[in-house]
């Protein structure tokens, strides 16, 4: 599988993760949900899509498989090259949605998450208390206010934070792909004398006809 080709399918994946994770309060209603799967939804939403982007961005690498040779370029060069394109890949569709995503969750459908964070609030701070109750010395909560402020749907100033988290995002994955194509390079991982179909054969020898002439 070519490295755009990799990218994209896998890049699908992570932008339905992408829009899952950002658009929840469409779909998700916090009152008819137990209160500790909505805290865990809200505490960790962010590290678990992360999580995911970066396991999409390794499997697409993963599945890469150079389909043009160059003259004089190593198979190990080629492989690297191609596991850094398909992780960025992911990285930059992800991140293209979530520059979109945080659009209109400051515009369109900045109403329906204020009204979220309103119902979700108290049942979160509820869990909290809950789980304070059980310790010896329990830390400080958080009121329903803060909670609340916490959910607040982004502002349109926060457009350019999500275009530094967009590069940041494709640094990550893409580190993450040269990794993981040193260590396929290193390991021997795909054979350069089996060929894709696909692959443009740079150097092949001439035909019959060429060799009779």
């Amino acid at each position: 599988m070519g490295p755009l080709r990799a990218g994209f399918v896998y890049g699908t994946v992570a932008v339905v993760v992408a829009l899952v994770t950002d658009l929840r309060f469409l779909f998700i209603d916090p009152e008819g949900i137990p209160d500790w799967i909505l805290t865990v939804i809200e505490d960790y939403r962010t590290q678990l899509a992360l999580a995911a982007y970066l396991f999409l961005g390794v499997l697409a690498a993963l599945r890469v498989r150079p389909t043009r040779f160059e003259p004089g370029v190593p198979y190990r060069s080629l492989l690297l090259r191609d596991c850094v394109l398909a992780s960025t890949v992911v990285a930059v569709m992800v991140g293209v949605t979530l520059f979109f995503v945080t659009a209109l969750n400051a515009t369109l459908f900045a109403d329906e998450a204020r009204d979220y964070a309103r119902d979700a609030a108290p049942s979160m701070v509820a869990y909290y208390e809950k789980v304070a109750g059980r310790l010896d010395d329990p830390p400080p909560l958080p009121s329903v206010e803060e909670v609340e402020e916490r959910l607040q749907p982004p502002a349109l100033r926060d457009l350019g934070r999500s275009m530094a988290n967009l590069v940041l995002r494709a640094i990550l994955l893409g580190a993450a792909g040269a990794l993981v194509g040193v260590l396929r390079g290193s390991f021997g991982s795909g054979d350069p004398g089996q060929l894709d179909p696909s692959m443009e054969k740079v150097g092949a020898p001439n035909d019959g006809k060429s060799q009779e002439a």
